[in-house]
């Protein structure tokens, strides 16, 4: 059975979907598999700031992100999806590059805190 359509048909079909498709890039496409099951989060100069492997406790399959340098290895937590895992190694690469608090310093000093 063939499919049977108009030109205008296709045309309406792209112009739906230009209108509700929203590009998103997402951090899981810096992760780049180095042997099954194992991902590397990479920066825009190929150097490893994350390692997400997959794992299994009792049973029960999830991931584990680290951060990438050898020395001084840190956790930054489990997940159950891939996605999860790769988006929080993202944002703890992203936050080691700014100052934490507030902006500008504003915050716990001008609320009555101690600033240190």
């Amino acid at each position: 059975m063939a499919l049977r359509h108009s030109v205008q048909d296709g045309v309406d079909a792209s112009a739906r979907a230009q209108r509700t498709y929203r590009p998103h890039w997402h951090p899981i496409l810096s992760a780049v598999e180095q042997r099954p099951g194992e991902w590397w989060m990479l920066d825009q100069y190929e150097r490893r700031y994350a390692i997400v492997r997959m794992i299994e406790i009792n049973g029960e399959r999830g991931y584990r992100a680290v951060t990438g340098e050898p020395e001084g290895r840190q956790l930054i937590g489990y997940y159950r999806t891939l996605r999860g895992a790769c988006y929080a190694a993202h944002l703890h690469f992203v936050r080691a590059h700014g100052q934490p608090g507030s902006v500008n310093g504003v915050g716990a000093a001008s609320r009555g805190g101690r600033r240190a």
